[in-house]
């Protein structure tokens, strides 16, 4: 997968820092203004606006976080990477690699087409093609491709059916991919408009890909980071008060870190196994899907038209038939139903990243660890919870909650445990029928004997109102 998405070409940066400017005159510089050299940029060169300028400064910050390069503005015309808009090329953007072209000062310049010409282009909110866009074209500077042998032009009919050259090659897992995240399987939604949603963030592959060519950052929140609610990790893409309508990726260097859906008003599923995906959203009042839709308005174009605006039973049947479709996704893939999560697989971890802690919401929630210790907090509703691996605390909240359990040689806690309302699962423990599982209250910890001895070989730790055998399941 890396050799798809590596283009061959890598920035060299002076003393470890790439410059990046935008072009700004009455007219493009150099060798573009020769006409023996045919570029088409130049006839419709305009500056990129204030706030294609704001994303592209965020783009620049996005894959700043993930390598240990230092990317620097610079006024003027003299940078290693130049932003401009144009009306005059053969697409909706493009970009040079570096040191691909004979002529430099051309290698790494960033070529959107001009709003004016193109309206996606100011289509720029986190939900926007706009922003994805120029988050993709800054990977071409930087040296990664698209991950198959396709490009936009005359003609181009291509379509993941016979362009894809490996099954990950999806907006999924790639910025740098054409083709639709739901091509493999996802479905990352902006419901605040009712639209399907583009990645906000260089995705997981996309990650893989810019480190090995160039190393990851060690110094990238190496802190104690939350992100989604109570975010602070510094960059309001992952702070999700902000960022309503998540699809990206996280990377981060170290620390004891959390995914916080607690704002979220709709179930969710985490996962925080590195390199893999979690389900959720944030669901909107009238008045904030409203505004949103507005907002999408103000960017389209006469051929686009505008969206309508909501009602509240126009809203409330969406997110409800929203809501079952991505609980039947979840449940196939998990076995857990009434998870009514407003995104299918739109939040992902890096592969190299580990996150220790997750946070659900006030609906019912699916919350996963991993295998080093992790905090789990299930909140309202009727939660499901696992530790997987590590010595794992795990909090149910309010409602009648399930705690999963498997033998993995760990010593997990159940911190709030409520008997006659919450249940300990032991159905995927071999050998932890009822005859061999007993509850010490003097204690407080449940003890299994797996491989009926006489002596426990797995326990669970618990704080709460003691545990009931009718609060415990068995394997059938």
């Amino acid at each position: 997968m890396i050799d798809h998405i590596d283009s061959g070409y890598s920035l060299t940066a002076k003393n470890g820092i790439v410059t990046y400017s935008f072009l700004d005159g009455p007219h493009t510089i150099g060798i573009y203004n020769n006409p023996k050299e045919g570029f088409p940029e130049p006839g419709g060169y305009t500056p990129m606006s204030a706030a294609e300028q704001a994303v592209a400064r965020e783009a620049m910050h996005l894959w700043d976080d993930l390598i240990p390069l230092s990317f620097v503005e610079k006024n003027g015309n003299g940078a290693d990477i130049l932003f401009a808009n144009t009306t005059t090329g053969p697409a909706q953007a493009w970009a040079y690699y570096p040191d691909q072209h004979k002529y430099g000062k051309v290698a790494s310049d960033v070529w959107t087409a001009d709003p004016t010409d193109n309206w996606t282009n100011q289509w720029l909110n986190y939900s926007g093609y706009g922003w994805t866009t120029i988050v993709h074209e800054t990977g071409h500077t930087l040296g990664l491709s698209h991950p198959g042998a396709y490009n936009f032009g005359p003609g181009f009919a291509v379509n993941y059916t016979n362009g894809a050259e490996y099954a990950q090659d999806s907006r999924q897992f790639s910025i740098m991919s054409y083709w639709s995240a739901t091509e493999t399987g996802a479905r990352p939604l902006d419901v605040w408009v009712g639209l399907a949603n583009y990645p906000q963030t260089p995705m997981i592959d996309d990650i893989l890909t810019i480190q090995a060519k160039y190393g990851a950052d060690p110094t990238t929140r190496v802190g104690n980071t939350t992100y989604g609610f109570n975010s602070n990790a510094g960059d309001a893409i992952y702070d999700f008060t902000k960022n309503h309508s998540p699809t990206l990726a996280i990377y981060d260097a170290g620390g004891n870190d959390t995914i916080d859906m607690s704002g979220s008003n709709s179930g969710v599923f985490l996962d925080l196994h590195a390199g893999s995906f979690s389900s959720g959203g944030v669901k909107p009042t009238l008045a904030q899907a409203n505004a949103a839709t507005d907002e999408f308005n103000a960017a389209t174009d006469a051929t686009q038209g505008d969206f309508a605006p909501w009602t509240q039973a126009s809203l409330d049947d969406y997110l409800s038939a929203v809501g079952t479709n991505r609980a039947a996704q979840i449940q196939a893939m998990t076995g857990v139903s009434g998870i009514n999560a407003l995104s299918f697989e739109n939040l992902s971890i890096a592969y190299n990243t580990t996150i220790e802690n997750a946070t659900g919401s006030s609906a019912r929630d699916l919350l996963w660890g991993n295998d080093v210790a992790n905090v789990l907090k299930g909140l309202g509703g009727n939660d499901v919870l696992k530790g997987f691996g590590g010595n794992d605390t795990l909090y149910g909240g309010d409602g009648n909650d399930t705690f999963v359990f498997a033998k993995d040689g760990s010593t997990d806690k159940v911190a709030d445990f409520q008997t006659g309302m919450d249940k300990l699962d032991l159905t995927g423990v071999d050998g932890a029928t009822a005859a061999y599982v007993t509850y010490d209250a003097g204690s407080h910890q449940v003890r299994i004997d797996t491989d009926h001895n006489g002596v426990a070989d797995m326990f669970i730790n618990i704080a709460g109102t003691g545990v009931a055998a009718s609060d415990i399941l068995f394997h059938a």
